[in-house]
């Protein structure tokens, strides 16, 4: 789930109201690149009964092809860690604003469009640039936004520099987390996620909005024949357009690795 620590719409204390209302008894708060959502979440939570976990989803890349990257009951304290995550908001911080410098030369933006102030722990993404394009008129359509200016092979396409997925797996292992790979869908060559399984990936998201019952089987095989963790979300953003209100539409039973990273975090 994310929240508007980075690209959702909700606060993190709203988004785990909005779980418990959807009757979900376990849940992970996984913003991108940043953990400032995690202490308003998790006081939520155990406020209303819910297991947390600590969560985060990392952008890096293996072989070539960008992956996303879950760490769950990590140290949030880990001074490498943290560390580390600073410098991936930092790397978003200047690609959006690079978007944004690109964008109003063009005339797709005014000249007064402005992102978020940069605030330590903030994630600025590209839904944040989509927000002002639709502000401005350009577009109509949060998708839109992303067809048009967002994706790679737009004319103005900012790529993201990434970290390779060892180093993160690394980092995370360090700060006593454990790494499951987000969302792999159709897209994702067999190759890449038996490097990262190599690299000491620890679980498989099977369970996701993208994925359909064939991938679910698939990976969930996949998971046990490498003896990973199986995992699976909503991936909820709040958004209608990104990621859609999914929120208690796609979970999964917890395993016991899962449990006890829930114990990790129980005040």
């Amino acid at each position: 789930m994310h929240s508007t620590a980075s690209d959702g719409r909700l606060s993190p204390e709203e988004v785990i109201v909005l779980a418990h209302e959807k009757g979900l008894e376990l849940v992970a708060l996984t913003d991108h690149d940043t953990t400032s959502g995690l202490d308003e979440a998790k006081k939520a939570a155990f406020s209303l009964g819910i297991q947390f976990v600590l969560g985060c989803e990392v952008s890096s890349k293996a072989l070539g092809t960008e992956v996303h990257l879950l760490a769950y009951g990590f140290e949030k304290e880990n001074a490498g860690l943290n560390s580390f995550l600073l410098t991936q908001q930092e790397r978003r911080n200047d690609r959006a604003a690079e978007f944004v410098f690109r964008l109003k030369k063009t005339g797709d933006l005014p000249a007064h469009s402005s992102l978020p102030p940069p605030e330590v722990g903030r994630s600025i993404a590209r839904p944040h640039i989509a927000k002002l394009l639709m502000e401005a008129g350009t577009v109509s359509e949060f998708s839109e936004a992303f067809q048009r200016f967002l994706t790679p092979g737009c004319k103005h396409f900012v790529p993201k520099p990434l970290p390779d997925g060892r180093d993160v797996v690394d980092v995370v292992h360090a700060a006593g987390g454990v790494v499951v790979l987000a969302h792999p869908g159709h897209q994702m060559p067999h190759r890449v996620v038996l490097q990262l399984i190599e690299a000491g990936l620890d679980g498989i998201e099977v369970v996701h909005p993208s994925h359909d019952e064939g991938l679910e089987i698939y990976y969930r095989d996949l998971a046990f024949q490498h003896s990973k963790l199986v995992t699976g979300g909503s991936d909820f953003h709040g958004q209608p357009k990104h990621g859609g209100m999914t929120l208690g539409d796609y979970w999964i039973k917890p395993g016991p690795e899962i449990l006890n990273m829930a114990l990790k975090s129980t005040p």
